[in-house]
Parts: structure tokens; sequence; C-alpha cells
């Protein structure tokens, strides 16, 4: 779903509002305009995830979830009791693969509600753009990094898997 026709409308709705306005005003609504995008996008997605949830709770067999590709939010609706790639999710005493087992072929997608102090996140959304990667893809790829490191045996253990460009879609 692309958002930009929203924040478009937004933006020349706020043009239309201050349109009386001396030009100082008018000037200052066309510099926060463009500011309050990315936090005007977060509102945008986080009430798509919240219908989604809502959505989902009237469903009896389906489930609504939101994944993110790149900038703009994608709704799909599946069966319930399946991952994102329409199979059962693993069995009830299965906790999931060793870390040395996952591969680009993860496909259930947790969503993570993750609290950083605004410094870290500023140098992890660096590290990212330096990277030429969204800070969600570079998220995912630290913890499989790190997890791959750590091993089933306890930090030190280092995973022999080379690393090679790969999509990474989901939450963090």
């Amino acid at each position: 779903m692309d958002l930009q026709p929203y924040l478009t409308a937004l933006a020349e709705d706020l043009d239309r509002a201050t349109s009386l306005a001396d030009d100082a005003t008018r000037e200052v609504v066309h510099r926060i305009a463009p500011a309050v995008e990315p936090a005007v996008r977060l509102a945008i997605v986080q009430a798509l995830s919240d219908a989604a949830a809502a959505i989902t709770s009237q469903l009896e067999e389906s489930v609504v979830t939101l994944r993110m590709e790149g900038r703009d939010p994608v709704l799909e609706v599946r069966p319930l009791g399946t991952g994102a790639d329409g199979h059962p999710p693993p069995a009830p005493g299965d906790h999931g693969p060793h870390p040395e087992d996952l591969d680009d072929r993860d496909s259930t997608l947790s969503r993570v509600s993750l609290r950083l102090p605004d410094q870290l996140k500023l140098a992890a959304e660096q590290h990212a753009a330096g990277a030429g990667q969204s800070l969600n893809t570079w998220v995912v790829q630290a913890v499989r990094t790190a997890t791959r490191a750590a091993g089933p045996d306890g930090p030190g253990r280092r995973s022999t898997t080379h690393h090679r460009s790969r999509r990474v879609t989901g939450w963090a």
C-alpha cells in the first residue's frame, strides 16, 4: 500500500489551511510538513496494524497481518494456524530451529516492539543506511548474526555459514 497519496493529501490540506496566513506562517508550515512525514507515516502504519488486529479478532478462520516492504505496508489475509508461507506452525514442544539452522527459508514472522535509546537508534539507522538497508532488515541481520555467533553451546561458537545477499522481511 503506497502511503504517498495520503501524505500528499495531508500536505495539501495544510497548505489550504494556511492559505490566509501571512507569508512567515506559510513558510513555517512548508518546512514542518516534510519534517513530520516520518511520524505521520509511522502513525498510519500503527493504525493499519491496529486495524489488522481488530479485524483478525472478528474473523474465525483467518488472520490479517501487516508486514513492511521497504517503507510501504502490505496487508495479508491468510488461514488461521498457518505461517506466512501457508504451512502450519511448529508442533508444541518444538521450540523452533537452532540458530545455526536459520537461513533464507525462515517463513514465519513475529512482531516485536523494540525500545531503544535515541542515540542507539540513530547509530543503528546510520549503519543500516550505510549498508543500503532498512533499519528493520539491518536489525534482523544483526540478530541473526548474533544468534549464529552464539550457537546452541553459548557465546564464542562461530557458524561456518557463508553470508550471501538475501531479502528479509518482518518487524523489529
